[in-house]
């Protein structure tokens, strides 16, 4: 015997602002347009089951902590270019004679810096601008 399919349930204010909180997180991370990230709202706002929130998170990825597989070109691209930052000031040294303090070890120190800051991301992250009211409430003066 086959299971009935599992009831499409209705969903609550918690539910919904959990959704409009994953939403504002992805439009912070540059995953949504500001179009987007208003449509996909609206959607959240007026869910009335788990599969209307669903529809409005689609496509995007789970609330999980960034990967940082190295298969990810951004993660390889930055590391590209401050290695090759970091390769120009030790070859720089060298080709001056590699005379007294090894100097490049600063350039190597606030590249590293840079890299870790870039990949925990923004500390203050940008606020969307505020949305207008629902057609159906009034405008206030």
């Amino acid at each position: 015997m086959s299971e009935a399919p599992a009831p499409d349930l209705l969903v609550g204010d918690t539910e919904r602002a959990a959704a409009t909180a994953e939403l504002r997180r992805h439009y912070e991370a540059g995953r949504l347009t500001l179009e987007e990230f208003e449509t996909r709202l609206g959607r959240a706002n007026g869910a009335r089951t788990e599969s209307d929130l669903r529809a409005a998170l689609e496509q995007l990825p789970s609330g999980k902590l960034p990967t940082l597989s190295p298969r990810d070109r951004r993660w390889r691209s930055l590391a590209l270019q401050y290695g090759a930052v970091n390769l120009i000031a030790v070859l720089v040294w060298l080709f001056t004679g590699a005379q007294g303090d090894f100097w490049p070890k600063w350039v190597l120190l606030a590249t590293l810096i840079m890299f870790i800051r870039r990949l925990a991301g923004p500390r203050h992250p940008r606020q969307p601008p505020p949305l207008p009211p629902p057609p159906d409430q009034p405008r206030l003066p």
